[in-house]
């Protein structure tokens, strides 16, 4: 049995359904720093030097700011939930082929578990990298994002965006 783990670039729409995924992830990760970091600010401004304080750590005073933990995962709950809807917007109108067929409402729930599910990958990855075996932490982040975002593709395209699928035009969205 031959592995063929690149047959899939053979075909030119994978191929260009890859990439369009690559920058639309990209683009919901911003969006999710983005929406992150100004929920922070907004509830600790007065701690931050300036808004990019939240990401460099720079303080008013110079002493280290931690905002409550209920602060930071609402931020990252904020985030999270504005990167996956933009990620769905754009997946369904821009990056799949047949991105219509997923632009119902079973596609949308189905997306959103999908997306949980990720995020549940994205968690235990990083712990088992980081924390169990006492990885580098940007190069662990670098391969948990390499392997969710295999997972989120796969799953996007064979069980919401794919052709194959019943559609239910009573419950079609209209975007």
């Amino acid at each position: 049995m031959k592995l063929r783990i690149f047959a899939a670039f053979k075909n030119k729409q994978t191929t260009l359904e890859i990439l369009k995924s690559i920058a639309v992830g990209l683009a919901s990760n911003a969006v999710d720093f983005l929406f992150t970091a100004v929920f922070l600010y907004a509830y600790g401004h007065e701690h931050y030097d300036g808004f990019w304080g939240v990401f460099s750590g720079a303080t008013v005073g110079g002493a280290a700011y931690t905002p409550a933990t209920s602060v930071y995962i609402t931020a990252t709950a904020i985030g999270f939930i504005t990167a996956v809807l933009l990620n769905y917007l754009l997946s369904s109108i821009f990056v799949f082929k047949y991105g219509a067929v997923g632009k119902n409402k079973l596609g949308f729930v189905k997306f959103v578990i999908f997306s949980v599910i990720g995020l549940g990958l994205t968690s235990l990855g990083s712990w088992i990298g980081y924390d169990v075996i006492g990885g580098n932490m940007w190069i662990v982040k670098l391969i948990v994002q390499f392997i969710v975002f295999i997972y989120n593709f796969i799953t996007r395209r064979l069980f919401i965006f794919n052709v194959a699928l019943i559609r239910n035009d009573e419950d079609t969205i209209n975007l």
